[in-house]
């Protein structure tokens, strides 16, 4: 049963906080923190890769069988504060990871799904991506009612939204090397047909 904190004791801990330097409170956020614990191996998991930046566990309280959560080691607490390339690389990791679920697992489907702040129903405060393998009638319910959207909601929204995206910063892939391999192959067939 957990004890109640009296008024005197909130306050005391409300100044405490408000009194750490940032580096204090990222220190107090990452000795808190569930996943950062994981990560740095003081709490045990069953790791399915691992490198300088990533770490991937099985979930020990699954969804499914294979259930698996993709974090990065360096403590974020929402998705929009991990970097461009980091982020990047931890979808690619979880897409990799979900095709190997399919195979492993035999699923049928996945859902590559992240708790983004509390009110979207995150548990920890540490950004991860569970990726969930499916099967037909498997009973794991991730599903909303829809609703009809306001026509006029919509519309201003879209503006709102699209003014926002006008400086969005999106990287571009540079064309692969492997473009160029496709082109001097089909130059090497044509050369080679009567």
């Amino acid at each position: 049963m957990k004890k109640e904190l009296d008024p005197k004791q909130v306050k005391a801990i409300q100044e405490k906080l408000k009194n750490m330097s940032p580096d204090e409170l990222k220190k107090l956020v990452k000795q808190q923190c569930l996943f950062c614990q994981i990560s740095s191996g003081k709490v045990e998991s069953r790791k399915i890769y691992e490198d300088d930046e990533l770490l991937a566990i099985l979930d020990i309280n699954p969804a499914s069988k294979g259930h698996t959560i993709v974090l990065p080691k360096e403590h974020y607490q929402i998705l929009a504060q991990i970097p461009e390339d980091l982020a990047s690389k931890l979808f690619n990791v979880a897409n990799k990871l979900a095709a190997i679920l399919f195979d492993v697992v035999k699923a049928e489907g996945t859902n590559i799904f992240i708790a983004n702040g509390q009110a979207a129903g995150q548990k920890s405060p540490h950004a991860v991506i569970h990726i969930i393998p499916r099967h037909e009638g498997d009973g794991v319910g991730l599903a909303w009612e829809p609703k009809q959207g306001d026509g006029k909601v919509l519309d201003e929204l879209q503006e709102l939204i699209k003014d926002k995206t006008t400086n969005l910063n999106v990287k571009k892939e540079q064309p692969k090397v492997v473009e160029k391999k496709i082109v001097e192959e089909e130059e090497d067939v044509e050369e080679r047909l009567p």
